[in-house]
Order: structure tokens, then sequence, then C-alpha cells
């Protein structure tokens, strides 16, 4: 039994599946967002009660904590780099101040799922 588990162990060690620990890479890079509030990107997205036609919102996260969100609505494009992220490694989540207010989220995979400061869920796909 102690030879089955070793050799357990040295085929996750070898094996690159195995090493699925959530880590800073898992964020690091361009997420474009998929649905906010269940209304998909790109089309018509109802937030607080207003429409607006939505091309793309993108996220950037860079190494040492800082982001950016890009995004075109309603034939506007707009920057906004007042964006800072945290990533609790432990709990596999993500911590975002964006314009001062603060975002929730975690990562499974490719997929992140937001949570803005008006509890409208985001669902952002990685590049």
């Amino acid at each position: 039994m102690a030879r089955w588990l070793a050799l357990g162990v040295l085929g996750c060690i070898a094996a690159p599946a195995c090493s699925d620990a959530f880590g800073i890479d898992d964020v690091l890079g361009i997420w474009n967002t998929q649905s906010i509030n269940g209304y998909s990107v790109p089309g018509t997205v109802v937030y607080e009660g207003d429409s607006y036609d939505t091309q793309y919102v993108d996220w950037a996260f860079y190494d040492g904590g800082r982001c950016t969100l890009t995004q075109r609505v309603d034939g506007v494009t707009d920057t906004y780099d007042e964006c800072d992220y945290t990533v609790n490694l432990e709990q596999e989540t993500v911590s975002i101040v964006l314009l001062s207010e603060m975002w929730d989220g975690s990562v499974e995979e490719d997929s992140m799922t937001l949570t803005d400061p008006q509890d409208v869920v985001w669902i952002l796909r990685k590049q």
C-alpha cells in the first residue's frame, strides 16, 4: 500500500493536472466581461433601471496589485485605472477597489465571478 501511495505522489508531482493550487497567475491577465446581472455582453445591459448598449467591458490585472477597466458603452470608450486588487490565496478570492468602491470575486479556472457594490454579479472570462 505504501508503494501505491508513493506512486500516486510521484504521479502528481510529474503531472501538471495535479498542480491545481490557486495562485496569483490565475488572476493576472485580461478578462472579458461575459455578462452583467444576467445580461450578455456585448448587448443591452440593464443596470440600476437604465439600459446601456454595452460593446465590451475588459478588466486587466497586472502584477503588483494594479488593475484597469476599459469599456465601450453607448458608443463611448472609457478607461479607469484607479483600480487595485488583492488575492486571498487561502480562500481563492479576489478583492478589488475600483474608484474607491469594493468589489468581491472568486476565480475558477478561466472564469471570474465579481459582485459589485450594488450586489450585481459580473461574469468574466480570461482571454
